[in-house]
């Protein structure tokens, strides 16, 4: 799965909803030490990980992120 980090340096990547089989992509802040995820909302809720993952490399290629593998 790939992570995306931007110039500030929060991390990107899809997670699984809670209980139902979607997903979504999450952001964390280096701040937030931990596993402390939020939902990034400009993207939709998705059914199954490919297109989710979709979702995320155009918005991360659209902001500049550099990926890494998780």
């Amino acid at each position: 799965m790939k992570v995306y980090t931007d110039k500030r340096g929060w991390k990107f990547k899809v997670m699984p909803g809670l209980g139902v089989s979607t997903y979504k992509a999450r952001y964390s802040k280096p701040e937030w030490k931990g596993a402390k995820w939020r939902c990034l909302t400009v993207l939709p809720w998705r059914d199954n990980t490919a297109d989710a993952e979709a979702d995320l490399a155009e918005y991360a290629k659209k902001h500049e992120m550099e990926a890494s593998e998780e």
